[in-house]
């Protein structure tokens, strides 16, 4: 899978790239040229038109991943989507239910599907209105990148 490698002016964007299941490391300081087999992501315009770097015209959140996806003829996959932690950007791991007692409220517990954690940072992420809504928003956004009605 593609790594996109986000400057410090893409956090949002980098967060969102993730929750699509891309490797999206944020970083403060980006190389001179991208490493094969990936492409800097930057607001920068001093970068603009380097090799392996996309520069981001965009400003809304929406048209900055439908530039990314689009320029980089990306085909996210909807099965890949959760499968790494927003803030660390390591894949998440299954978390078997008595592992979540104590890390998730009690209601959570008793309710939710299923849960994952991320084995850097611990944080645990569950199926909820806030997935399905971010998943809403994805598909909308492929789906106009893409000229079709929303959801077919």
């Amino acid at each position: 899978m593609t790594r996109l490698v986000c400057d410090s002016m893409l956090g949002r964007l980098a967060r969102w790239l993730r929750l699509m299941g891309y490797d999206a490391p944020l970083l403060k300081r980006i190389p001179a040229q991208a490493p094969p087999g990936q492409f800097l992501l930057t607001r920068r315009q001093a970068w603009r038109g380097r090799p392996g770097v996309l520069f981001i015209s965009r400003d809304r959140l929406e048209d900055q991943l439908g530039q990314v996806l689009a320029e980089l003829e990306l085909a996210p996959d909807p099965a890949r989507f959760f499968t790494r932690c927003l803030d660390c950007n390591v894949s998440v791991e299954l978390l078997a239910r008595e592992d979540a007692s104590g890390r998730v409220p009690d209601y959570i517990l008793d309710t939710a599907e299923g849960f994952t954690h991320c084995p850097q940072c611990g944080k645990v992420f569950w199926p909820g209105s806030h997935g399905q809504r971010a998943k809403q928003r994805l598909t909308a956004i492929m789906d106009k990148l893409h000229g079709s009605a929303p959801g077919q």
